[in-house]
């Protein structure tokens, strides 16, 4: 009990008031927003621990006779109440004092703000690392041969520590996990995630690869490596959630996002205008034409259109082709109109 005196810096005979007076100013010194000191917090704690025992040992001065005559009884039985039920409530209490502000803090709308902020640059630099790192390499392979795959090795190889270790702790981190994940979200708002996100991955390969020229042969090939990598990657996470996320939406999503920084930051276009013909028997649905002298043949996807781009009622298309962000080409514009022959 004497160290608890000792901790209010009061003497065994302050009054009620002495020991507030006390209290407020070494919870003022010690609380953790205003200390920085490695044990600030755990004397934040003592401090309360103390302040609640003398608040209920000591009496008001003003009949100092029958306090202490009384006070030999009361401080033995409220000793053992004490050591039995208050001493971690006391304790939970002054823990709670302690991160109240802290709490307040990160349901405000800057932190949450702020977080949201950290959370999609976080996910978008892994992204686009991952982007770099797996399918520049490939694609330079298939348009220069093995010289630009060497050159691409001895790039990525010396820098692996920095942004293998860059991407890891990234994943591993909240911000990466929270952008797909949180403990209150039901399933249905995973399931939501999951669609959402698939069907923007669906629509970034009809929109944006299917108008970039590279086979369509290629586009499936590496659209299978990034989902079977997005396999082999899930087999590391213990959570079904995260291992459909890995599969169907991540994995494909690096390679979509390649795709969508190339179409989006192309360059320098270029019209060229065709005649075209198509199968008047093809699908309803769908037509894909045919160029004149076979032009594009090995790119279906700049060929193909729906029934109410109106290629029955037309002969002609013009494409304006621009440079990609990678150095792939994508028809940004597809025009289709009539012309006498």
């Amino acid at each position: 009990m004497n160290d608890y005196y000792h901790i209010l810096g009061v003497t065994p005979h302050a009054t009620l008031e002495q020991i507030k007076k006390a209290y407020r100013k070494k919870a003022k010194l010690y609380h953790p927003d205003v200390n920085k000191a490695v044990d600030a917090h755990e004397r934040f704690i003592l401090v309360n621990e103390a302040y609640e025992y003398l608040l209920n040992v000591s009496g008001n001065n003003v009949n100092r006779i029958k306090r202490n005559r009384e006070k030999a009884q009361k401080q033995a039985a409220y000793q053992q109440q004490w050591e039995k039920h208050e001493r971690q409530k006391a304790r939970e209490r002054a823990r709670e004092y302690a991160r109240m502000k802290y709490e307040a803090y990160l349901n405000s709308d800057i932190y949450r703000t702020t977080e949201a902020i950290n959370v999609v640059v976080d996910f978008f630099i892994t992204l686009f690392i991952l982007t770099i790192v797996i399918l520049l390499p490939i694609l330079s392979f298939h348009k220069n041969g093995a010289i630009s795959l060497v050159i691409w090795l001895i790039i990525i190889v010396p820098s692996f520590p920095l942004w293998f270790r860059f991407v890891v702790r990234t994943w591993n981190s909240f911000s990466i996990r929270s952008f797909f994940y949180k403990k209150q979200s039901t399933i249905k708002t995973r399931t939501i995630n999951i669609l959402v996100l698939f069907v923007i991955n669906v629509v970034i390969f009809f929109k944006i690869v299917l108008n970039t020229l590279i086979t369509l042969n290629l586009s499936i090939g590496l659209y299978a490596i990034a989902i079977a990598i997005g396999f082999m990657l899930a087999r590391l996470v213990k959570r079904n959630y995260y291992k459909y996320m890995l599969r169907i939406n991540v994995a494909p999503g690096v390679l979509g996002l390649f795709f969508l920084l190339n179409y989006a930051f192309s360059r320098n276009p270029v019209s060229e205008t065709y005649w075209y013909s198509y199968n008047r028997y093809q699908s309803k649905v769908f037509y894909t034409v045919l160029l004149e002298d076979g032009v594009y043949n090995k790119y279906p996807g700049i060929r193909t259109f729906a029934i109410e781009d109106g290629v029955q009622d037309n002969n002609r298309v013009t494409y304006e082709f621009q440079e990609g962000l990678f150095g792939l080409r994508v028809a940004k514009h597809i025009y289709l109109y009539y012309e006498l022959p």
